[in-house]
């Protein structure tokens, strides 16, 4: 009985060589989800790369600087509190004002998805609204805020509300209620109902939605903080223009991709991939 609990060593390196065998078997498949994933993206990024540098070449750093240079300005306006301070200013009137637009769009769309009546009340203010100019809102919150970082709050909700009240309509419409009565005949609660079942197909469609709100609440805000002249990016790019600086300028542009891609990585992304894991046929 003591010699059947020893290991046998000739046994675990049989068992080791399998395994080896097996990832080496799964190697070119891995590979190749790799690649598919991957490739086209980096050949996306190095044919816009390779047009900035085309155009780089043809019209000279005075217009236009190389990517090189952007992105040696880019380390350039991180390396003091400044470029922080701007970048951060401006990530955080986005979330600010982009929670706003969620709560009172995102609130009013929901209502409106299931309520037919305040659906019609509601349908011809969404659609002024929309039809609004981002511009036109910026200069007439100066007016009626001067610069401050209400104006610009307030300008990145309003238009960016639009869009989330559209889009939360057309999710709480487009859902499937079949699975609603089919937890219905489970003899789940009305409330059950909306909070596992319609919820989650709801907030699922809306993952785009919000990309694209996020998206435009960035160029909103630049916009804003260009005109107004307040702290941020925007004032930064005020700046650089004012003393033409395009290679600052082009780092300030970098920064709100940053800041873009901050947020939809370690926000919109795992908030989509939450309310749509049961969409996935493996999940």
């Amino acid at each position: 009985m003591m010699r059947s609990m020893r290991f046998d060593p000739g046994l675990i390196r049989a068992r080791q060589r399998e395994r080896l065998a097996e990832w080496a078997d799964m190697l070119p498949v891995l590979a190749g989800r790799a690649a598919w994933r991957i490739g086209p993206p980096l050949i996306g990024i190095a044919l816009f790369l390779a047009l900035w540098q085309a155009a780089h070449l043809q019209y000279g750093a005075f217009i236009l600087p190389s990517p090189w240079q952007t992105v040696a300005a880019t380390v350039t306006a991180l390396s003091g509190l400044a470029g922080w301070a701007a970048l951060g200013a401006t990530l955080a009137r986005v979330l600010l004002a982009l929670g706003l637009s969620v709560v009172i769009g995102g609130g009013l769309g929901l209502l409106s998805g299931y309520v037919a009546v305040i659906r019609a009340i509601l349908a011809p203010v969404a659609i002024i609204l929309l039809g609004m100019p981002a511009t036109a809102w910026v200069i007439l919150t100066m007016i009626w805020f001067g610069p401050s970082h209400g104006a610009i709050l307030f300008t990145i909700a309003i238009v960016t509300g639009p869009i989330l009240y559209i889009g939360t309509v057309d999710a709480v419409r487009g859902r499937d209620r079949r699975l609603e009565d089919m937890a219905a005949s489970f003899g789940a609660s009305a409330l059950a109902r909306f909070h596992r079942v319609a919820l989650r197909q709801i907030l699922a469609a809306l993952g785009p939605v919000i990309g694209i709100a996020l998206a435009l609440g960035f160029k909103v805000a630049i916009m804003a903080e260009l005109v107004t002249n307040v702290a941020g990016l925007g004032a930064e790019m005020a700046r650089a223009r004012a003393q033409m600086d395009i290679d600052m300028a082009l780092a300030n542009v970098a920064l709100a991709v940053i800041g873009l891609l901050l947020i939809e990585h370690l926000l919109i992304r795992p908030l989509q991939s939450r309310t749509g894991h049961w969409q996935r046929p493996d999940g």
